[in-house]
């Protein structure tokens, strides 16, 4: 306590005895005889209330100290991950769940482990997969649905939550299977905060067969062998045979007995050999063994696209340019390309007489043998060999009226593909304008032929060609902006034209800044098949490299082999394509579905009326909602998570305001997450490793009662002083005027008054 207005001491006491002096004497010279007890009564009244009066004048104020340190914080983790729910811990009833074990720890009426923590801290509980999810303590169970662990963004996640506030640490309860990054231990200890970690389960691997690894190329070759070798792990089952079964559509497809050994892991290797172009999926399983672990990891999925065993390429120009030196180069160099290159000479017969030319038919010797010289073929027959053409830079008269007719059908009717190389030959005056190839063209050629510019430039890549399969050159779209911008300049382009109707424009040149913009690579749906062109010279520049990717680059013959193999696949007449990110998912996946809409020219529909329907397989069928993709025009978005195992049918119907655009289905395989059976026994040494190195501490569930007394209190004790006014209080003046009005009353009774 002290005092507002802090006199001497001297001055109060020698205030209290005037004051007491002439109480005193006052009362002692009253001629009224009084009793003594009364005398001495009434005078301390009087000495009292005046004491009480002098106080309220130096203002006393009480001074008071008050704890104010605000609660301290407990995030408690319980996994939730399928791997929680395997049977390795004894009870009385035989095997149990890990989870059983977690959730009669946290909720079961007996257990006081929830409460001990809460009387100590303020405990906030989650569960967690890859994520962390905030619960209720009056949750009752937990269930294991989570296809894998992530440990550190859980942990992570949850602290942020919390962060600013008092936090004693984080309680994890987990088996340790984390599984969806690396370095957690290090990750989570950057965040300084205690890692009490709780371990279930049995820290011995349990006797369990599983189908570890499936190595197989993604994409094969029709009529050609497959290898499919298959890792076979297991624990306790040495000795025993089992037999490997690979299936498609749940037919047997090959099965190979086995003996497993003393090795942990051993490779089996089955043989393909497809006869037809497709994606299938495939299965690989196993049997069930007596005591084993979990059946969920005895089979595992993998797809397989099968292609055409190599592609012919026909590439016909008219004279050994380096356009042509280098692409025949790069297709020569390509193993999955068989190609046939000739040069057609531009020169007349009578410009070629008594010439070397003139015995080869105008086409330039590549042998000594002058009938082994390849020749662009005369009948349509003879083209149907081929799966592409690439036809460089011609004039209109160097081929025949009947093979500029066989090159239309070869594409149009026949679904196959053409590529232009676009020059000041085929796009000139004397070009392809006036013959049945025009007609192929995804430009109008003006009657005077196309405009041509000598001049250095480069391309950009137009929305369409920054996804495009030929022109993506890069496996992210950093990347592929990267590469596009870096890329060598081009020599020449040729302007002028119109597009026609069904065309897209891939990349655009624009000429000093102009708003118009002039297409360099243009494809186009031409009847069954499909055309492109490119109106530059120059491409064979990026044979030398990109400058910042020169260690790794392969852009000129990258570019070359997507744009032969796309233009090879056959052309889809549907206006509805509906795919998948993935053809093979685990359960609890989250499937990404893209749809694309055109019109009947194949121009991308950017207002398309589309309906996804899933076919799950018990066969309940809902609708997804689609999401207009502001990236690409004519594509739609949509998602839904796949909580079933088994196929998915995926099927998308389109409309417009006037008529159907028709339908489009796929479809994809799930299966049982197998990340969390891989390793399933508890990782106490990672566990053990996250306690010591935050500074918490590792307890076995089993005597998870003892943890409460060990997690440390990090509170820092936080005081406010408090002030309060003693003498600007109602019970002073009740003080003051009750020994005034006693004193009063007395002397009244006494006749004093």
């Amino acid at each position: 306590m002290r005092f507002t207005y802090l006199w001497p001491w001297w001055a109060v006491v020698f205030g209290l005895a005037v004051m007491a002096g002439a109480t005193v004497y006052a009362y002692l010279r009253l001629k009224r005889p009084l009793s003594h007890r009364l005398r001495t009564l009434l005078i301390s009244l009087r000495i009292l209330a005046a004491s009480v009066l002098l106080l309220c004048l130096l203002e006393p104020v009480l001074i008071e100290k008050k704890d104010i340190t605000p609660p301290t914080h407990l995030l408690v983790l319980a996994d939730t991950s399928q791997s929680m729910q395997l049977e390795d811990i004894a009870s009385a009833d035989g095997q149990e769940t890990r989870l059983n074990l977690v959730n009669r720890l946290l909720f079961e009426p007996t257990s006081q482990f929830l409460a001990a923590l809460a009387s100590r801290f303020e405990v906030h509980l989650y569960r967690f997969d890859t994520q962390p999810y905030q619960i209720s303590s009056e949750i009752g169970a937990l269930e294991a649905t989570g296809g894998l662990t992530d440990i550190t963004t859980s942990i992570r996640d949850a602290a942020k939550e919390w962060r600013g506030q008092p936090l004693a640490g984080v309680v994890i309860i987990t088996d340790g299977a984390h599984n969806a990054s690396s370095g957690v231990v290090e990750k989570v200890a950057e965040a300084q905060i205690p890692i009490y970690t709780v371990g279930v389960g049995s820290p011995h691997p349990p006797k369990d067969l599983q189908i570890s690894k499936i190595r197989v190329s993604p994409v094969v070759y029709m009529e050609h062998d497959v290898p499919i070798r298959v890792s076979i792990h297991h624990v306790g089952y040495a000795g025993s045979k089992v037999r490997v079964s690979l299936t498609q559509n749940e037919q047997i497809v090959d099965a190979i007995p086995i003996t497993l050994t003393d090795a942990p892991t051993q490779v089996i290797e089955f043989t393909l050999n497809p006869q037809a172009e497709g994606i299938f999926q495939y299965v690989v399983s196993l049997p069930t063994l007596p005591d084993e672990l979990t059946p969920e990891n005895n089979e595992k999925a993998f797809p397989l696209k099968v292609v055409k065993t190599k592609l012919r390429v026909l590439y016909i120009d008219s004279r050994p340019r380096w356009e042509y030196t280098f692409l025949k180069r790069a297709l020569e160099r390509d193993p999955n390309i068989d190609s046939t290159c000739t040069i057609l000479s531009s020169r007349t017969p009578n410009q070629l007489r008594n010439t070397l030319l003139a015995r080869s038919n105008r086409y330039y010797p590549q042998t000594t043998d002058l009938n082994r010289i390849p020749r662009f073929p005369e009948t349509l027959d003879g083209l149907l060999f081929y799966d592409v053409l690439i036809i460089g830079d011609l004039r209109a008269g160097m081929l025949t009226p009947e093979q500029h007719k066989a090159v239309l059908d070869f594409v149009e009717k026949r679904g196959k593909a053409v590529i232009f190389l676009g020059g000041q030959n085929s796009l000139g005056r004397n070009g392809f304008k006036s013959t049945p190839l025009a007609n192929l063209l995804p430009i109008v050629i003006p009657p005077n032929g196309c405009v041509v510019r000598n001049e250095d430039f480069s391309p950009e890549l137009t929305r369409h060609g920054m996804y495009h399969p030929i022109t993506r050159l890069g496996d992210t779209q950093a990347k592929v902006e990267a590469l596009w911008r870096d890329l060598p300049p081009l020599s020449r382009w040729l302007g002028g034209f119109q597009l026609r109707g069904g065309a897209t424009v891939l990349a655009e040149y624009r000429a000093d800044r102009s708003e118009i913009a002039i297409p360099i690579i243009v494809f186009q749906r031409s009847g069954l098949g499909k055309s492109l062109l490119i109106t530059a010279e120059g491409l064979w520049n990026w044979a030398f490299g990109v400058w910042n990717f020169k260690d790794e680059d392969n852009t000129y013959p990258r570019f070359w082999g997507q744009t032969v193999r796309w233009m090879a696949t056959r052309a889809d007449a549907k206006q509805i394509n509906v795919t998948t990110d993935l053809t093979t998912y685990s359960v609890g996946d989250e499937v990404q579905i893209t749809a694309y809409a055109y019109t009947e020219s194949y121009q991308p529909m950017a207002d398309a009326d589309l309906t996804i329907e899933v076919i799950p397989p018990d066969q309940k069928r809902f609708q997804i909602r689609t999401q207009a993709d502001s990236q690409v025009a004519g594509a739609y978005t949509a998602q839904f998570r796949a909580n079933q195992k088994g196929v998915y049918q995926i099927r998308a119907l389109g409309a417009d305001h006037l008529s159907s655009l028709g339908e489009d289905s796929t479809e994809v395989f799930v299966q049982s997450p197998l990340a969390e059976l891989e390793n399933p026994q508890l990782n106490e040494a990672l566990l053990k490793a996250l306690a010591v190195k935050t500074g918490g501490h590792y307890t076995p569930i089993a005597e998870a009662a003892s943890l409460p007394e060990k997690i440390k209190d990090v509170r820092e004790r936080v005081f406010a002083v408090q002030e309060r006014d003693l003498w600007d209080n109602p019970i002073v003046l009740i003080l003051a005027v009750g020994f005034l009005g006693v004193e009063w009353f007395l002397r009244k009774r006494r006749g004093l008054v």
